[in-house]
């Protein structure tokens, strides 16, 4: 059985599910020195505001018993199963259903399950144990879902502290089933593990031929990885989750939320395709205010958002229009995106113009997706040149997207004009004949800073002046300028400001893909190619990691929250090495 995926790097789930695997947070992938959990991936956003706080992520904790005493063991990967090995035997452990686990083990071993309490070393007053009783199921209630466990082969005892499955005749088998808003109840009976096995094969390689069947060889290696990791963060309306379409989650326990500004990126993604697609772009509009702003993240429960993101869902409607027929599908829903669109175009202008000159800006941190961002230190209501070229193309798909539809031709004209007539203020009021630059929409003072996302106006490509376009592909590939071996940073290297944060001289998903996207908006296709390739093959030879040293290459896991030791893999980022190795990997 190879090890097809690190615990450390990335817990172990299935499309449509809420149980995920990990390792120890503070494990290591070393025989002896790791330990399996269950962990539960419906966490709530109040949470997320307390990053001291543990956010309940690992849950149930696995022991290998022989000899009624816990003996090392090893964990051992496919794309469809964990294995616990022991040189006394092994246990494996298949998500038979999203919310179904199964068991199965064979030797000389038991399996214990427990929920660890604090340890004290000083509990003199302790009294020994009451012996194990045998029982025919156990429940493990938690603050927001049960754990109802069977036995299937073998005997099950509860003791003080642990539920334990005891093998009949050198065999065991489990059962695990996630219980949310219901109560447990025990089936009738339980698929065979084999034909859980079955299932969650069946339905992984579905996805791999309906996305991506194949990479460039440079980039194959890493292809199933890639998939799986966004496989396992795709999450589907169950019915009593908030879902109400597919979403990709982004990462693990510290970001378990499907990021509404995330959502475009991953519908480029699936283009391959176009129901998947569709669907996931779809589902931005599913969770909008009346006043048209969409949430920043949705987890299992539809609670208000602190925050919103960028306006990239315009970029991404021109790129799946360029990608499949858009018009294949109800007419009914595509009249309900473009009134969506409208809607969340109209909001960042309704709300975000405090001095009414027709340019939006940025109200605080949170809004920006680039929250430690440099450009941001001249402060709020910061006016950005990436904002406004992202609106510019949300009007521009606005008009593209109303004449596949039928909308009203004069509507459809003033979005263009509008549009144009914008573009011109960004060149008049962001560049500086060599720059880009951000400014205080209060005190006009302006950012000196050389951050990435200020060059995100060449989305624009050739609606923008040539000297313009010109000088800002110089900027970006001079030296001490953006471009490294692995991509482009968020800040150049030789910037006062550089330092390895987030957006301050990182190399990262959003800004890899956008920017590859913005190159060939210029008629760039090289440089989208030398900047994506650079950037897949340090995926391809790190992982799917969010932030790399722009330095070195080297994953990035320094943003911790929750007790975690860092960042899991992204399925940003592996469904950004996906696109852009299968567009720019010859």
């Amino acid at each position: 059985m190879a090890n097809f995926v690190n615990l450390l790097d990335a817990p172990f789930s299935r499309r449509g599910s809420f149980i995920a695997f990990a390792n120890d947070n503070y494990g290591e992938d070393l025989y002896g020195k790791c330990n399996l959990w269950l962990c539960s991936s419906r966490i709530k956003l109040e949470g997320m505001m307390d990053f001291n706080a543990n956010n309940g992520f690992r849950i149930i904790k696995f022991q290998l018993i022989h000899g009624g005493h816990p003996v090392p063991y090893s964990i051992e990967t496919t794309p469809y199963e964990i294995a616990l090995k022991s040189k006394y035997g092994e246990v494996r452990f298949v998500l038979a259903e999203p919310k179904l686990v199964l068991a199965k083990g064979k030797g000389d071993v038991a399996l214990r399950l427990s929920i660890p309490k604090p340890m004290s070393f000083f509990n003199l007053d302790a009294t020994p144990p009451e012996p194990p009783k045998q029982v025919d199921v156990q429940i493990f209630k938690t603050k927001v879902q049960d754990y109802l466990v069977a036995p299937l082969t073998g005997t099950l005892e509860a003791g003080e502290e642990y539920t334990q499955l005891n093998p009949a005749n050198g065999e065991l088998q489990l059962a695990i089933e996630d219980f949310f808003k219901v109560e447990p109840k025990v089936r009738a009976s339980y698929p065979s593990y084999e034909a859980g096995l079955a299932d969650v094969t069946a339905d992984f390689e579905q996805y791999v031929e309906q996305i991506c069947p194949k990479l460039p060889a440079e980039f194959e290696p890493q292809r199933l990885q890639a998939l799986w990791q966004n496989w396992q963060m795709t999450v589907a309306p169950d019915g009593v989750s908030a879902y109400k379409r597919r979403m990709v989650k982004m990462i693990h326990s510290i970001f378990e939320g499907a990021f509404v500004w995330q959502q475009p990126l991953q519908a480029i993604v699936h283009a391959k395709t176009p129901a998947i697609a569709w669907d996931i772009f779809c589902s931005a509009f599913e969770h909008m205010s009346e006043d048209g702003k969409l949430t920043d993240s949705l987890t299992f429960e539809d609670v208000p958002s602190f925050g919103l993101k960028p306006p990239v869902h315009g970029v991404a409607l021109l790129e799946l229009m360029k990608l499949f027929d858009v018009s294949q599908f109800p007419q009914a829903e595509k009249e309900w995106v473009w009134d969506g669109l409208k809607k969340w175009t109209d909001f960042w202008f309704d709300t975000h113009d405090t001095d009414g000159d027709g340019v939006a800006e940025f109200a605080n941190i949170l809004e920006t997706g680039w929250e430690d961002s440099p450009s941001f230190n001249v402060g709020f209501p910061n006016a950005s040149p990436d904002l406004n070229a992202l609106l510019v193309l949300q009007m521009e798909a606005l008009a593209k997207f109303g004449r596949l539809i039928g909308k009203d031709e004069a509507i459809l004209a003033k979005l263009e004009a509008d549009a144009k007539a914008l573009t011109i203020k960004i060149v008049k009021q962001f560049w500086n004949g060599t720059e880009w630059f951000a400014y205080n929409a209060k005190t006009g003072a302006k950012s000196d800073s050389h951050t990435i996302s200020l060059y995100f106006p060449l989305l624009l490509g050739e609606r923008l002046p040539k000297d313009v376009v010109d000088k800002s592909i110089e900027f970006i590939f001079a030296k001490g300028g953006f471009d490294t071996p692995y991509g482009l940073a968020t800040e150049t290297l030789d910037s006062d400001y550089f330092f390895h944060g987030f957006t301050q001289g990182s190399v990262i998903t959003p800004s890899s893909f956008w920017m590859a996207l913005a190159l060939e908006a210029c008629g760039r296709s090289d440089l989208a190619k030398k900047v994506s390739r650079a950037y897949c093959a340090m995926q391809r030879d790190t992982g799917f990691f969010h932030i790399h040293n722009a330095l070195t290459g080297k994953e990035d896991r320094s943003l911790t929250a929750f007790g975690e030791k860092g960042l899991f893999w992204s399925a940003w980022s592996s469904g950004a090495y996906i696109y852009l190795a299968g567009r720019y990997g010859e």
